[in-house]
């Protein structure tokens, strides 16, 4: 279904290279198996270029079996969401951990109070500059929600709603008063391909209801999976100094480079560089050179993207178990203290995924970029 008239992200749909895709296997749900796909029409990875080897960061605690994303907290530290997937058929309910800079982490706590069901599901997330912490809570079913969570002494103090009925919100980001989100799939609007998108909240919104049907005013980029074996489009997004807003479809292997007006709208895109489909980019970060890295879900990479677009494995390595630091699935990664600090999902497996099952230890690992 096209998006009515009304809605401002009709004209700004996302166009691309047409692709040759493979493989008959479905996902449809956000910890799914993942089948094989390819493309003909992405960038060539540069393999020659030096690579950099990771090393342990943290071993985290059983409170954190799925870690995923990252934010910095006002005092340097590092949040780490932990939406707990995995184990007890997704009954462990989903964390908040801290970790000092030299990666010890301390418990901060669970959503699971602020909630009637107790369910949460905690994703991406970022600081605002008064302290609160905006956190996409990925709970399935159309019942999504974005938080915004404060503090006291550490632990989590007060949670308000600022939009529910979302069907998945995975990546958050925070810009000049606004909260960015992806939602890896729009499974109400209708169409031949999978529809993902990026929404816009103000900071100062709460309990907005949203439908997820593509018809609403705070979608600002609607996009859509070109791959018919894999139910995964937008994910993750970062911006640049210069407040450009870079998104990754994780299915197409597709980097988007947004150009926003003084209300966060958006008013030109462009196909900024694209990875093999074989990456499955989820994570995405960026350095003050302007280079973007990329956490490669499917092919156990860390892909480094120079701001020409030219595109490099930064890091790889095959199915590991992560207790010397090796990749174990990448998820989310931050830039910090000159290093990467990246998340090992260690969930999804399936043909053409290096990941082949999920298993303790549960392990941030760490890249010097120096």
């Amino acid at each position: 279904m096209t998006p009515s008239t009304s809605n401002p992200a009709k004209s700004l749909r996302a166009t691309r290279p047409t692709r040759t895709l493979f493989s008959t296997l479905s996902s449809f749900a956000l910890v799914a198996t993942l089948g094989v796909f390819s493309s003909t029409n992405a960038n060539a990875l540069d393999t020659n270029a030096p690579q950099v080897p990771s090393e342990l960061f943290a071993s985290l605690p059983d409170t954190c079996p799925t870690p995923d994303a990252f934010a910095i907290t006002p005092e340097g530290n590092l949040t780490l969401s932990c939406p707990n997937y995995a184990g007890s058929a997704g009954q462990q309910q989903g964390a908040l951990l801290g970790l000092t800079p030299d990666g010890t982490p301390f418990d901060i706590g669970t959503l699971s109070q602020f909630t009637q069901d107790g369910k949460t599901r905690p994703m991406g997330m970022a600081y605002a500059p008064d302290g609160a912490l905006f956190i996409a809570d990925n709970r399935g079913g159309n019942d999504g929600r974005v938080l915004r969570v404060t503090f006291e002494d550490g632990k989590i103090a007060t949670t308000e709603v600022v939009a529910s009925g979302l069907s998945s919100p995975n990546g958050l980001r925070y810009h000049n008063g606004g909260i960015y989100i992806t939602q890896l799939r729009l499974p109400n609007v209708a169409g031949p391909h999978i529809a993902s998108g990026i929404y816009r909240f103000n900071e100062t919104d709460r309990d907005l209801v949203v439908p997820s049907d593509g018809t609403s005013e705070t979608l600002i980029f609607l996009d859509h999976t070109t791959n018919p074996n894999v139910g995964f489009g937008l994910d993750g997004l970062v911006f640049d100094a210069q407040g450009h807003l870079y998104t990754a479809n994780l299915g197409d292997g597709i980097v988007y480079k947004l150009s926003l007006d003084a209300k966060g709208k958006v008013i030109s895109q462009q196909v900024h560089t694209t990875v093999p489909t074989t990456v499955g980019p989820d994570g995405m970060s960026i350095d003050d050179k302007g280079n973007l890295y990329l956490a490669g879900l499917r092919s156990n990479q860390i892909i480094k993207v120079d701001p020409q677009g030219k595109t490099s494995v930064l890091t790889e390595n095959g199915d590991s178990d992560g207790a010397n630091g090796e990749l174990d699935q990448p998820a989310d990664l931050i830039v910090y203290n000159g290093k990467l600090i990246v998340s090992n999902f260690d969930l999804m497996k399936g043909d053409g995924i290096v990941n082949q099952g999920h298993s303790k230890p549960y392990t941030l690992s760490t890249i010097d970029l120096n």
